[in-house]
């Protein structure tokens, strides 16, 4: 797969995404994934990253038969609680790897290991997306146009700063939930929103909280599956007679059917009050190997994303560890 940010930081990943399969004669358990991740600009820098949910050493990698002749000096090896991550950022070490992966059909990893079909077609994808096809910096289709001739990396937008959320009193709660439930009854009706219990609406955050002077975030608690909930956002005026409206979280848009670009449904949300950062995590499946996060904060008018990773297929070496497809920076000080 390959995913480009809003800073055209790309990431080629490739893992196996059905467990216990034969690739010819080998079974192999999906457990580990390979990695091209390379920065926009023309002096764009790349990192290759071998991860394995196992330990391993430069000895138990092969390319097909053959051993993959690696520099130790070039790369970084660590093994913590068992997960392995063999790494580098050195042009010439990356040279050297992709010359012996690029014809290959599997890169074995001990008795594990990453399909090698689509590899070429992936960074050519990536060279293409960040301008560099018939360059000096591509790492595929290489030519001789110079570096300078990359365009250079979109700016990185700035978020809005931290700011506490505390939860409001409970008579200014139970006020706003009320208004809430009652203006916005035909919404929470078309989400089919069930009666949780207390333990599942206190999980799903269900309150209202301060997002400023004027402003509140309601949470209503919708449905609760096997191992993660969703719940539906509002936002709340807190002066006058009170309006309450859904919350806009805005998301990159996925595909061209994607339906959640705006709209106010959190699965497994999470609200860091300390800085006002709301969250999303999304589980495509118990393992958590695929799946989207998305995080927002309050900028006095509205949610501003500020965070966005989403891996659609399932697999890979550990779980959580997905594309990103949305970066920010903090906002500078005045």
């Amino acid at each position: 797969m390959v995913s480009c940010d809003n800073t055209l930081t790309c990431e080629a990943k490739g893992f196996l995404n059905d467990e216990s399969t034969i690739a010819g004669n080998t079974q192999i358990n999906g457990r580990v994934d390979l990695r091209f991740i390379r920065n926009a600009g023309p002096d764009g820098r790349t990192e290759a990253r071998l991860s394995a949910g196992f330990p391993f050493g430069l000895t138990d990698l092969k390319v097909d038969a053959k051993p993959l002749v690696l520099t130790p000096s070039a790369w970084q090896l660590k093994t913590q609680d068992g997960n392995t991550v063999l790494s580098t950022r050195q042009p010439a070490a990356i040279a050297a790897l992709l010359t012996q992966l690029r014809d290959g059909t599997m890169l074995h990893v001990r008795d594990d290991g990453v399909p090698l079909s689509g590899l070429k077609a992936a960074l050519l994808r990536m060279d293409d997306k960040q301008g560099r096809i018939d360059g000096v910096t591509a790492l595929i289709r290489q030519g001789p146009k110079p570096a300078s001739t990359v365009p250079p990396a979109p700016l990185t937008p700035s978020i809005p700063p931290a700011h506490a959320t505390p939860s409001l009193p409970l008579n200014e709660q139970t006020h706003l939930l009320e208004l809430t439930r009652t203006t916005q009854a035909a919404l929470i009706k078309k989400y089919d929103c069930e009666n949780l219990s207390k333990e599942q609406d206190d999980l799903l955050l269900t309150g209202a909280y301060t997002l400023d002077h004027n402003h509140a975030l309601v949470l209503i608690g919708c449905a609760m599956g096997a191992y993660q909930g969703t719940s539906l956002a509002f936002v709340v005026s807190r002066t006058g007679k009170g309006q309450a409206r859904p919350a806009s979280l805005p998301r990159p848009v996925l595909s061209k059917e994607d339906s959640r670009q705006n709209d106010n449904t959190l699965t497994g949300p999470d609200l860091d009050k300390a800085t006002g950062t709301l969250t999303e995590f999304a589980k495509g499946r118990g393992l958590s190997d695929c799946g989207t996060s998305s995080s927002w904060r309050w900028d006095g008018h509205g949610f501003a994303l500020t965070a966005m990773t989403f891996q659609s297929a399932c697999g890979g070496s550990l779980p959580s560890d997905w594309p990103t497809l949305y970066r920010s920076t903090k906002q500078k000080a005045p």
